[in-house]
C-alpha cells in the first residue's frame, strides 16, 4: 500500500492554495550538534501515530525556493506553512483511510514521482550542464563548423507579364513607386498566380535557389504531407545577387517564356560565427544527448535484468476512440492543456528505443 503522508506528498494541494509554491529540492543535511539535534527532534505536532517534529519543518523550508523561504520569515506566514501541512497530514490519512491511495490515477503519480527522483538522483545530479567541458565544446564546433555557418542570402519580389514589351513599361512605373507601388503593380499585373497574391514575394533563398530551411525540409507522411517549397529559378537568384541595393530593380529576365522583373526586399551576408557565439548552445545540445544516452543505457540494463516480455504485435489489437481537437486540448475540467511527454514519457520513450535493440523473449502472458 502507498503510503499516503505529507512527507512523501508534500502538501501538495494546501501550500500552493497559500500562495506558497513548492519546489522539490533535496538538501544535503549539515552536520549539527547534540545540542541542535536535540532541538530539531522536539515535536510540534502529532496527526495520530505520525509525528511532525520541528527538524521535519525545518527541511521542508530548505527545500523551498529562496523566495518562498524570505517570506516565511513572516511569523504569520511561517504558521501558514505550517497549518499546511498538519491539514494535509490529516486529509492524507483520510483518503488512506479510504483507499483513495489504491486508485489507478494515484499509483501513476506515485511511480512518476519515483521515475523523477530515480532520474534526478542517479542522472541529472552528475550529468550536468557544467559537466560538458569546454574541450568537448571546442571539439564539436570544429567538427561541426558548417552548421553553426550561415551563407549569404537574399529576398525578393518579382513581377511576371507575358512580353518584354510589358515589362518593360512596367518596369518604368515600378521605378516611381516604393515596396507597396511594387506589390500593387504585381497584384494587378502578375500571370505567376503563386506569388502575385503576396506582393510576389519569393522570400529569403540562397545561392542555390533553396529556402534557409531546406536542408531540415521533408515530406510528411501521408497524403496531408506538403514538400518544401520549390527553388527560385537560376535566373531570379542570379538576378537578385547581382543587385547591390535593397529597393533596387533588375531589367527584365527571360524566365521559360515569360519575362520578370525583380526587385531586392533584403540582404544577408554569409556568417561564421565565433566559438563564444555559441558555445552555449553546444554545451546545451551536448547534455541532453549525454543525459539521453545515460538514461537509454539505464533502461537497456534495467530490461536485461528484469527479463521483459513484449507483445508489440498485440497493438494492433487496441482500438482507440477518435478525438475531437478541441477535446485533445481540455483536460475535462475547462481548462486548455499541451500534450507534453514528461520524464516518465520520457524513459518509456528511451525503453521503446532500447527495445529495438535489445532481443524480445516470445512467451504467452495475459494482457492487462
Amino acid at each position: 500500500m502507498i503510503r499516503m503522508s505529507i512527507f512523501a506528498l508534500g502538501a501538495t494541494f494546501l501550500l500552493p492554495a497559500l500562495g506558497l509554491a513548492q519546489t522539490p529540492v533535496e538538501v544535503e543535511a549539515p552536520e549539527r550538534s547534540e545540542q541542535d539535534e536535540a532541538r530539531r527532534l522536539r515535536t510540534y505536532a502529532r496527526v495520530g501515530d505520525v509525528v511532525i517534529r520541528v527538524g521535519d519543518l525545518e527541511d521542508r523550508i530548505a527545500a523551498q525556493s529562496a523566495f518562498v523561504r524570505e517570506e516565511l520569515r513572516d511569523r504569520a506566514r511561517l504558521a501558514e506553512f505550517a497549518e499546511g501541512i498538519v491539514r494535509s497530514e490529516l486529509l492524507a490519512r483520510e483518503a488512506a483511510r479510504r483507499e483513495y491511495d489504491q486508485l489507478a490515477v494515484v499509483r501513476q503519480a506515485y511511480r512518476e514521482s519515483l521515475v523523477q527522483n530515480l532520474l534526478r538522483k542517479e542522472i541529472d545530479e552528475s550529468i550536468t550542464r557544467e559537466s560538458i567541458s569546454a574541450q568537448d565544446v571546442e571539439a564539436h564546433f570544429q567538427r561541426h563548423q558548417e552548421e553553426f555557418a550561415r551563407p549569404a542570402m537574399r529576398r525578393a519580389a518579382h513581377l511576371v507579364v507575358a512580353t518584354l514589351a510589358e515589362a518593360n513599361e512596367l518596369l518604368a512605373e515600378a521605378r516611381e513607386t516604393d515596396v507597396r507601388g511594387f506589390r500593387d503593380l504585381v497584384r494587378r499585373h502578375s500571370t505567376d498566380t503563386e506569388t502575385k497574391y503576396r506582393g510576389g514575394d519569393l522570400r529569403y533563398f540562397r545561392r542555390d535557389g533553396r529556402s534557409p530551411a531546406a536542408p531540415t525540409a521533408r515530406r510528411e507522411d501521408g497524403p496531408g504531407g506538403r514538400e518544401p517549397d520549390p527553388p527560385v529559378d537560376a535566373a531570379i537568384v542570379a538576378a537578385a545577387f547581382a543587385l547591390e541595393t535593397v529597393g533596387d530593380l533588375s531589367e527584365p529576365i527571360a524566365i521559360g517564356e515569360n519575362f520578370s522583373i525583380v526587385k531586392l526586399t533584403g540582404a544577408r551576408e554569409e556568417e561564421s560565427p565565433a566559438l563564444a557565439d555559441v558555445q552555449d548552445g553546444i554545451r546545451l545540445q551536448l547534455w541532453r544527448q549525454r543525459r539521453q544516452s545515460a538514461i537509454d543505457a539505464m533502461v537497456m540494463r534495467l530490461r536485461e535484468a528484469a527479463g521483459v516480455e513484449v507483445h508489440s504485435e498485440r497493438l494492433r489489437a487496441i482500438r482507440l476512440d477518435p478525438v475531437e481537437p478541441a477535446e485533445a486540448f481540455d483536460d475535462g475540467h475547462g481548462h486548455d492543456r499541451h500534450p507534453v511527454i514528461g520524464e516518465e514519457g520520457a524513459s518509456a520513450m528511451s525503453a521503446a528505443g532500447a527495445a529495438s535493440t535489445a532481443p524480445t523473449k516470445m512467451a504467452p502472458s495475459t494482457m492487462e
